[in-house]
């Protein structure tokens, strides 16, 4: 058997988790694209689908209060020209890149990830994440941003959490481990019902195809 397992109604729920950083502008389109799927398949009630995510930072060797976007860019890439067809693929699932103004160290927004996922609302801190580093200009490399999302999420406890330092540890292991053990070189990657692979930001078909296959082989 598969991690997947029948929830209420009939309708198998399956797993998928997802290895993701904020400062990957890739894994904000996956993400919609993911929930995009995830829509169509809990709407026309073929599935359901529980996302779990995991911490993975791209490069940890960002500046603490993170860089600006385009001294970042030059200094990895020489411009931000690669950028272009990003946005242009980005605009068909509704994402604008508005006011993208900082590449972050992602540590602290990895942190509050993963005090949202404790309570069931790691999606809805990513998307407020992401809104914040491409649609509103902020910089989630600051601790008092992040805290300040955390109390925009109506989080208990959220901001005491982030202000002394917790889920600092786990998230730098879970970073290694993905790295490491899991041997994962790139994101957005997501595993589907723990059988199926999949990297980058697929089309919305990519994932209902992979999740139904999980429906198939766990109805068998």
């Amino acid at each position: 058997m598969g991690d997947a397992m029948a929830g209420r109604g009939g309708a198998l729920v399956v797993h998928v988790d997802v290895w993701s950083d904020i400062a990957c502008p890739w894994c904000y389109v996956g993400k919609a694209r993911l929930d995009s799927a995830i829509s169509s398949l809990e709407g026309e009630g073929k599935a359901k689908v529980d996302v779990r995510w995991h911490a993975y930072m791209i490069d940890s060797r960002t500046k603490s209060n993170g860089e600006e976007y385009l001294a970042y860019n030059r200094r990895r890439w020489g411009s931000d020209g690669w950028t272009h067809s990003l946005r242009s693929s980005a605009r068909r699932d509704g994402l604008a890149f508005g006011d993208w103004k900082w590449w972050p160290n992602t540590l602290h927004a990895h942190r509050l990830v993963h005090l949202a996922e404790k309570v069931g609302r790691g999606s809805e801190a990513k998307d407020r994440l992401f809104q914040k580093t491409y649609e509103e200009g902020g910089n989630v490399s600051l601790v008092d941003v992040v805290c300040s999302i955390a109390d925009d999420m109506g989080l208990e406890g959220g901001r005491q959490a982030l202000e002394r330092g917790e889920a600092m540890a786990e998230v730098i292991a879970e970073d290694r481990r993905a790295k490491e053990k899991l041997n994962i070189h790139s994101v957005p990657h997501f595993i589907v019902g723990n059988k199926l692979a999949l990297s980058g930001a697929q089309d919305p078909a990519a994932f209902e195809s992979a999740i139904l296959k999980v429906v198939r082989s766990e109805a068998r």
